[in-house]
């Protein structure tokens, strides 16, 4: 049985969130939606790196998908609408494909932040430069967003070393960073069809896609799984990319948290208590306690432990770990002394850490 790369996507979604969501989840979850549940079930199943994956992918497109593959016996609809588990014709399929849908590299959830800015300035200088050592000054910029051209025009400005030396620089670790990893399932060609230089137009993802002769779906997550590469390999190793950490560095981007939760965060750090913060800010209890698990999800040194004991942690911990609970009702039937915030805070924690 052939189904398409994208199906295979789905497939494999399907079988992570095993009929506990509806299929808004995984709308959510490809539109990159930065709320407390969505973030929390992209841990939760394991599913972090297809956040903001697809984010222009319409709800008509997963419930057309879903269809398709119950037609072909792959999975079935659960009692509630949208709900759908893999049958086992289904679960036979994915055990037989060779090669992991998900892209190595790909880490949706802790990088969408940073690769549209990234991506925005590295085309950007990539073309200023290519058209700066042929001394060409008349050309269409590649991006059009004004804070992305101004902030190349400054990069270019305070850089010491003449034009050339900085084309070849760029270039060089550029090259280097893609190289380093050729061998091991990552795809550089569809990262450098889409860059625009001197007297040469980037292609589009679809244009790069028909002439890869691949799925565009397949094409636009292994596009992503470059991006996220290099995203990782400049922060990692600074020092051997420090042209390209710059494009990062210098950019200010922050943790992947939402605007509310942030300013949460903040009073937090400044030593209020939940209740303090909830006061101040005229918001419910339970939405800081939103904001909270939230942060627990995206900052890696939050301490929780003024909001959970580390024994129920443990206890906790124990339930999901033995049970392979994923739903906060049959965790609380096991550590009935633990309230659901307790409870999505310890999972919170338990997810980041796996």
């Amino acid at each position: 049985m052939t189904i398409s790369y994208f199906e295979m996507i789905i497939l494999y979604c399907l079988k992570q969130i095993n009929g506990e969501r509806t299929l808004s989840s995984l709308y959510h979850l490809f539109q990159g939606k930065k709320s407390a549940q969505t973030i929390q079930d992209a841990h939760l199943f394991e599913l972090s790196p297809f956040f903001h994956s697809f984010p222009s992918i319409r709800r008509e497109d997963l419930t057309e998908t879903a269809e398709t593959l119950e037609k072909m016996d792959l999975v079935s609809k659960q009692h509630e609408p949208l709900r759908y588990r893999l049958t086992s014709s289904g679960l036979r399929l994915l055990e037989s494909q060779t090669a992991n849908p998900e892209p190595r590299y790909l880490q949706g959830l802790r990088y969408q932040h940073m690769e549209g800015p990234l991506w925005e300035r590295l085309t950007l200088l990539i073309q200023v430069c290519s058209n700066l050592i042929h001394h060409q000054n008349s050309y269409i910029p590649v991006q059009r967003r004004k804070e992305t051209i101004e902030w190349v025009k400054s990069f270019i400005i305070r850089q010491s070393n003449s034009r050339e030396t900085l084309a070849e620089n760029l270039y060089s670790e550029l090259a280097d960073c893609l190289e380093s990893e050729i061998r091991n399932e990552l795809r550089p060609s569809f990262f450098v069809m889409r860059l625009t230089g001197y007297n040469r137009i980037g292609l589009t993802s679809r244009q790069a896609a028909e002439r890869a002769g691949v799925e565009l779906s397949y094409f636009h997550l292994q596009f992503l799984n470059v991006l996220h590469f290099v995203i990782y390999s400049i922060t990692t190793h600074k020092e051997r990319y420090p042209l390209l950490a710059s494009l990062v560095t210098e950019s200010g981007f922050g943790i992947s948290i939402t605007v509310s939760a942030e300013k949460t965060y903040q009073l937090l750090l400044k030593g209020y208590t939940l209740e303090q913060v909830a006061s101040i800010r005229n918001l419910k209890k339970s939405t800081i306690e939103d904001h909270i698990v939230e942060i627990a999800l995206s900052v890696k040194d939050f301490d929780i432990n003024p909001y959970v004991t580390i024994e129920k942690q443990q206890r906790i911990g124990q339930v999901a770990a033995v049970a392979s609970y994923r739903k906060l009702k049959d965790i609380r039937e096991q550590a009935p002394d633990a309230n659901y915030f307790e409870i999505r805070l310890s999972m919170a924690r338990l997810g980041d850490q796996s």
